[in-house]
């Protein structure tokens, strides 16, 4: 017989007389793994009385074909004729059907021109086994319409009984069924080879199926069936290193820049390969300009080279020209063999005694800073771009409720940057040296809340730790504790919060011992607390107590020119960590953002501007960097007072039902591009009025 075996290439296929079937399972070959010719191994008899008595014939079944029957039969899998009737919609799928769309399209060209003219199709499939896409001869895709073989519906064993893509996605392995081998009769007439498309780690992504009626030529399916898996496995471990050296270079570089430790790179012929923004900043160049520069400029790099001794990465003390102030120290770095592969260099400025209002050196305070908190040199609620009046005012009230110890509610709509408000507060407030937990009240399971909160003791429920762990309360101690969503909390456990706040007091689940919490509590929400107290859905003594000092964070719209400084700022910030050459906004640009409502606020904004620095030709960001829906978006019309009434709401509806037409429907994606969640676009239209769309079924063609 014939097994999938792995090597440095990928799947091929190996004759193995070691897998040969012994002699008591009869002549039978095996069902997975194997490339046969296309003959049925069951008589009609021989189906029907498995079928009316759960019984087989040893000497004419294979192991891996009983088991599955035997696995359809305990799922009560109707083996009469039937069609598919489990659908699911086309956007259901995503972002997965998607992905293999994108993975899977010059593969199925190939595979399409192979099986052409040899009364094929060649299906797609989730790792579920939902149809993602079929594609071939056009008589035998009508042929797979009346057993609705199509795009969104489940081919799974439990769905529709033994089959090539159900089997395989079960075992693992390799599958080819013809015939009769097929557990309901509807597709007695059918023949399919399909084979399992597993990920790097080894997970099932999805599965690669060529069908057809028995009398078509099957004599190469298998074969073509594990060419277009290996492709597609070898593509997927590609992305998969692809996406670990992002992720791993994306780390290295945030750790590099988010010091406050000025960190250079050198490589063996003693060129600076790298540098942080500290580095830049204390050394006096701005910009990237130490990168290729010799590090015996800046450093006596040979007073390192001389203490240097192969296979010891002790850091050296290195003088430093710049300055004899500052402090710098060398370490070797080597390869897994010991080879020396390079130098890395920590500046800094003497250690001074701590300042109360915990300001950086006068040599980092001068560098520039953005609000979205990757650079820590401007602090607290500093790190809050703007100069409008209504972000002013919440800045003011801020800076006084940091200085007490007053329990705060920031109000605003999703993606005004409430998180940046409450941990500016923290920072600026006595209690800086202490702890900042946030919690996500909206995100914890209703039963779980409890413990996340306030701790439990060991043993305290079925899956606890037997040592017990301490709630958010606890770890908060001497500290902030920011209750995100708080509008998202159960209503049952409202009353519990509400003693905490009271008493400052907690006790574990299932423990007797009250525990004494020292901390400050910030509170942040997206809805109307009023209305929703006044609808029962939040206690209004819990909305009292939290409603203490009240900030309302205001929507990038009210913000008027601070559209202008984030879009900037933000631009600059992520130019330089893509390493892309940028020179500034073009006011035609500048005045098309401007003229945008900004239903994600700020978070849509840094969406808008990242697609746009993709988009850009040049160092200058233009009109036409811009997606299209900011490129065609029109000022919004003005009367002496001002916008007319009511039209902040049009233009609101109007962009979500723009963007979610241009996803057909799909709220994901939707929200995605308007930089805001799902629950809060879902929100957004129930008030807008705003029914969700239906997204059109995937087309099926001829061919890919």
């Amino acid at each position: 017989m014939y097994t999938l075996v792995w090597d440095k290439h990928g799947f091929d296929v190996k004759r193995e007389e070691m897998g040969l079937a012994a002699p008591g399972e009869g002549g039978a070959p095996e069902l997975s793994g194997m490339n046969r010719p296309g003959q049925c191994s069951v008589s009609y008899a021989q189906w029907s009385q498995f079928m009316r008595t759960g019984h087989h014939d040893a000497t004419c079944l294979n192991r891996a074909l009983r088991e599955s029957w035997s696995r359809c039969r305990k799922q009560d899998v109707d083996p009469g004729p039937r069609k598919c009737w489990n659908f699911l919609p086309m956007e259901s799928l995503e972002p997965a059907a998607g992905r293999l769309r994108s993975l899977a399209r010059d593969v199925e060209n190939d595979v399409y021109a192979a099986i052409r003219d040899r009364n094929l199709l060649m299906t797609l499939t989730t790792a579920e086994g939902y149809v993602v896409r079929t594609s071939g001869d056009p008589d035998t895709l009508k042929l797979a319409d009346k057993l609705n073989f199509g795009p969104g519906a489940l081919w799974a064993e439990g769905s529709v009984g033994t089959n090539a893509i159900g089997t395989a996605l079960v075992t693992g392995k390799p599958t080819q069924v013809f015939g009769r081998e097929h557990y309901c009769e509807s597709h007695h007439s059918w023949s399919c080879s399909a084979a399992a498309i597993f990920d790097p780690l080894g997970n099932i992504v999805g599965c690669f199926d060529i069908s057809g009626p028995s009398e078509g030529d099957h004599a190469l399916a298998l074969t073509l069936v594990l060419d277009a898996v290996r492709v597609l496995e070898k593509r997927l471990f590609k992305q998969h290193c692809a996406e670990l050296e992002h992720r791993s270079g994306s780390l290295v570089a945030a750790a590099f820049n988010s010091v406050l430790t000025g960190m250079i790179s050198i490589d063996c012929r003693g060129i600076i390969s790298d540098a942080n923004i500290a580095a830049e900043t204390l050394l006096g160049v701005p910009g990237a300009a130490l990168q290729g520069q010799p590090a015996d400029r800046f450093f006596d790099y040979g007073a390192f080279l001389a203490c240097h001794r192969d296979g010891q990465a002790a850091a050296i003390p290195m003088p430093c020209r710049v300055s004899h102030e500052l402090l710098a120290r060398a370490t070797p770095m080597y390869s897994l063999n010991g080879t020396w592969v390079g130098t890395v260099v920590a500046v800094m400025e003497p250690q001074r005694a701590p300042r109360r209002d915990r300001t950086v050196s006068p040599r980092l305070a001068g560098s520039r800073e953005h609000e979205s908190g990757e650079k820590e040199q401007r602090q607290g609620l500093g790190r809050i771009l703007g100069q409008s009046p209504a972000i002013a005012r919440a800045i003011g009230l801020a800076l006084k409720a940091a200085r007490t110890p007053s329990t705060v509610l920031l109000t605003g709509e999703s993606g005004t940057g409430k998180e940046l408000f409450a941990r500016g507060i923290h920072a600026e407030s006595g209690r800086s040296g202490g702890p900042f937990v946030a919690v996500n009240c909206g995100a914890i399971a209703p039963e779980l809340i409890q413990s996340e909160l306030f701790g439990y003791t060991g043993g305290s429920f079925t899956g606890a730790d037997r040592k017990g762990r301490p709630g958010k309360f606890e770890l908060a101690d001497t500290g902030t504790l920011f209750l995100d969503e708080i509008g998202e909390m159960p209503l049952a456990m409202q009353v519990n919060l509400l003693r905490v706040l009271e008493d400052r007091q907690v006790m574990r689940v299932g423990g007797g011992r009250v525990i004494p919490v020292d901390v400050k509590i910030i509170a942040a929400t997206n809805k109307d607390l009023e209305q929703e107290a006044a609808q029962g859905r939040f206690r209004p003594d819990l909305l009292y107590r939290l409603n203490v000092v009240r900030i309302h964070v205001p929507p990038l719209r009210e913000r008027g020119n601070d559209i202008d400084t984030l879009a900037r700022a933000h631009a600059e910030r992520l130019a330089r960590e893509f390493g892309l050459p940028f020179r500034g906004i073009e006011e035609a640009a500048l005045a098309r953002l401007r003229a945008h409502h900004w239903p994600g606020n700020v978070r849509e904004l840094i969406n808008a501007i990242e697609h746009a620095l993709n988009a850009m030709e040049g160092p200058l960001l233009r009109v036409g960097d811009l997606a299209q829906h900011l490129r065609t978006s029109a000022a919004a019309p003005r009367t002496s007072g001002g916008l007319r009434s009511g039209s902040l709401r049009y233009q609101e509806a109007d962009i979500i039902r723009e963007v979610l037409e241009r996803h057909a429907g799909n709220i994901s994606r939707t929200a995605k591009e308007l930089g805001i969640g799902r629950n809060t676009l879902y929100a957004k239209m129930h008030r807008l009025g705003i029914t969700e769309g239906s997204c059109a079924p995937a087309a099926r063609a001829p061919h890919p």
